[in-house]
């Protein structure tokens, strides 16, 4: 089953190339298990200028196991409290989404279980967005296929064969509509790490919309990412970025969120069309910059044009004769006399 070239969602947003950049704030834990901060951060992602905010629906049960690897050692998961406190409550998902639905922002939510994963069909959002671990789960993929939504599929750590393997199972299973996030799985990584060519690496082997997941500080990453064809760039959202949680420090907080947005609508706007041609603004100054041949001297009528009778200068306008020209104009008969600098025209010279 071919992948269609742009996503297209229920709310009738269009997400690819020759789309406004789809920007979405990550507010993932930065809840910070409070309903009521979640609201504010969804409140403020909108007065920033983001097109989603989005979430993470998972069930520590279902997400990590109990006990991990430590030093050698099995021992009880060092984040297992952490996240269960972080863990998005099903009753959260409709308020959150009703008013995202009242102030005009898309809601969205990763699931990372079956589970969380119909919860999310029941509520219709637009699209289903997948974490970069959950690329290498098959199973869950096909899953998510079935629903036949568009997906946003997030590749961190993933090498390109990896990538091409997830999209191939999410199309055998149904989906059409799949966009591609360039991510790096650190927390935040370095500059040297980001490596946003590898977003258009993926556009080319797989001509499928794609963007920018981003966890480095700064607005650096995103307005570079837009400049090599993002259509989607998702940075994290906080309120305070002092505050104790996973995401908090590496988040863009709401004045800096407002002002990458701003400045991704402005590169929009500064990438144009990709024609080279003169901006309408520039059509008065090819008479102003440009030159064109003027008398240097006074010209009798009827003699032979020389070079040194002759300059070329600004400005350029419609009716002279252009630079380009000059060097043809030695030799030829003047028609009338000419006075010294006298923007030559073609009626000045016979035929």
């Amino acid at each position: 089953m071919p992948m269609k070239p742009n996503l297209e969602l229920s709310t009738g947003r269009r997400i690819g190339p020759g789309e406004r950049v789809y920007v979405i704030a990550e507010l993932g834990s930065n809840h910070d298990g409070s309903l009521e901060k979640a609201m504010r951060l969804v409140k403020a992602a909108k007065q920033a200028g983001a097109d989603a905010v989005k979430f993470q629906s998972f069930q520590v049960e279902t997400l990590i196991n109990r006990r991990n690897k430590q030093n050698g050692q099995w021992e009880m998961h060092q984040a297992w409290d952490i996240l269960e406190k972080l863990t998005l409550p099903r009753e959260w998902h409709t308020e959150l989404q009703t008013l995202c639905r009242e102030i005009g922002i898309d809601f969205l939510s990763a699931p990372f279980d079956e589970d969380r994963l119909q919860l999310l069909a029941e509520l219709d959002i637009p699209l289903i967005k997948i974490a970069s671990g959950d690329l290498t789960h098959h199973a869950f993929l096909r899953q998510v296929a079935q629903l036949h939504k568009p997906v946003i599929l997030s590749t961190g750590m993933a090498y390109l064969g990896e990538v091409e393997t997830a999209l191939k199972v999410l199309r055998d299973a149904g989906c059409e509509q799949v966009a591609l996030l360039h991510c790096v799985s650190l927390y935040p990584p370095q500059f040297g790490d980001a490596n946003i060519r590898a977003m258009v690496t993926m556009q080319n082997a797989f001509q499928v919309p794609v963007g920018y997941s981003d966890h480095t500080p700064g607005r650096t990453i995103p307005l570079g990412a837009v400049a090599l064809g993002a259509s989607i760039i998702e940075k994290h959202l906080t309120d305070d970025k002092t505050l104790p949680g996973p995401d908090h420090p590496y988040a863009l907080d709401i004045d800096e969120f407002t002002e990458m947005v701003a400045e991704i609508r402005n590169l929009e706007a500064a990438l144009g069309s990709g024609l080279k041609q003169p901006a309408p603004g520039e059509i008065p100054e090819r008479i102003g910059a440009r030159r064109a041949v003027y008398a240097s001297r006074d010209i009798p009528a009827v003699i032979l044009l020389q070079p040194e009778m002759l300059k070329v200068v600004r400005h350029a306008y419609e009716e002279g004769i252009d630079a380009p020209y000059a060097t043809r104009l030695p030799g030829m008969r003047v028609a009338i006399a000419i006075p010294a600098d006298t923007l030559l025209t073609w009626e000045m010279l016979a035929p």
